[in-house]
């Protein structure tokens, strides 16, 4: 055998460099992809925990309608933007077509929808709305219809609009009118001497003194029996959105991101959960490495989480209040982003637990590995 044979058999085979680097880029892509997925899974987890509890759901929307303000500020709102059309145009400076209880409520201010609420709509008959309202929209998570299908029993509201409790509604909207000037006066005179006997003659929107007074409240009490006689016994939802999101693209928009929520809510942990195999089955190898491949990640996990949960209720949830109270008055808008406040709770713990334990678990796997690092190795013990 030539010495150049026994040289070759002799040397050490050099470490594969490129197997090395290559091993460390997928370790570094996995590690970002485990990254992204756990923070996509933990915040869907923590959102469709919420949604897609239909008890949870019905407790706070009933909370939010009956304990807090935000239904009479509704109301408000809509009686301050009908005022301002009235003026707009020019319907407030006559009262030849003015129709009585649209425009009577154009005057109830926020303190005064919360009588009449008081009077009107009982708290059983809210929790019924929820209620119904709720299972029809998880019912058409499921099904090939357009819209959400379900069914509103109005005879509660129906009895107390044609009972005492209807009169005293239109009593508390009435005292808000202001009193008639005399120009008022006659010019109603004027009107209903223009017409002919028998024909109805509608009153200005002001206060007549006696001897109209009683009449026009009459008139009022009447209109608003009409306004029942036009309620069915039973509300379709679609007859509401049916004509304005028919054929449109929200609805499916909708019912997609919500079947995609709650499939990541059901499954999506399985994706970062693969990942993670797939790092310890490549990259670990003792703790150090584990410090290295797991800890890190899950650090930056954990503080990504927590950044969201702050992030979302300083300056995210606030702006969606925002856009959303844009159209509204001020005071609208204050009641929403005090509703969503309230309804961020919901998930605001969570996250801040789940952040806390994730990069704490990265912190501990980070110290083991420095600290192994700094352990010294022991001497060679001598034969």
């Amino acid at each position: 055998m030539s010495d150049q044979n026994i040289n070759d058999n002799t040397v050490s085979p050099k470490p594969d460099v490129r197997t090395s680097k290559g091993k460390t880029v997928l370790l570094v892509i996995l590690s970002i992809l485990f990254v992204i997925s756990s923070l996509i899974t933990l915040i869907s987890y923590d959102i469709w925990r919420v949604v897609f509890n239909p008890p949870l759901i019905k407790e706070l929307l009933t909370e939010e309608l009956l304990e807090s303000d935000l239904a009479p500020r509704v109301l408000e709102d809509i009686s301050v933007r009908r005022a301002q059309e009235r003026v707009e145009k020019g319907e407030a400076l006559s009262g030849v077509d003015e129709p009585d209880i649209e425009l009577l409520l154009s005057f109830v201010d926020f303190g005064s929808w919360k009588n009449i609420r008081e009077l009107i709509i009982v708290d059983d008959f809210i929790r019924h709305l929820i209620s119904v309202s709720v299972d029809g929209i998880y019912a058409w998570i499921d099904s090939p219809d357009e819209l959400p299908a379900f069914i509103w029993e109005m005879d509660p509201l129906k009895e107390r609009l044609i009972g005492n409790r209807g009169e005293e509604a239109v009593m508390i909207a009435y005292a808000l009118l202001p009193e008639c000037t005399d120009e008022e006066i006659d010019d109603f005179l004027s009107r209903l001497a223009a017409m002919p006997p028998g024909v109805e003659v509608l009153y200005n929107l002001c206060q007549f003194p006696d001897p109209w007074r009683e009449d026009q409240v009459d008139d009022y009490i009447h209109a608003l029996l009409d306004v029942n006689e036009n309620i069915p016994p039973e509300y379709d939802f679609n007859l509401l959105l049916g004509n304005n999101l028919s054929g449109s693209q929200l609805p499916a928009m909708v019912k997609t991101a919500l079947r995609t929520l709650n499939f990541l809510g059901r499954w999506g942990w399985i994706i970062p959960l693969v990942l993670a195999g797939l790092i310890a089955a490549i990259g670990v190898r003792s703790l150090k490495t584990a410090g290295k491949w797991l800890g890190i990640p899950l650090l930056i996990i954990g503080v990504l989480v927590l950044v969201f949960a702050f992030l979302t209720q300083g300056v995210i949830l606030p702006a969606i209040a925002q856009r959303l109270g844009s159209e509204f008055s001020p005071l609208l808008r204050t009641e929403l982003a005090s509703s969503f406040k309230r309804l961020y709770k919901h998930f605001y713990q969570p996250m801040l637990i789940e952040g806390a334990i994730i990069s704490g678990i990265g912190v501990i796997l980070i110290v083991l590995r420095v600290a192994l690092k700094k352990k010294p190795e022991s001497p060679p013990t001598e034969v």
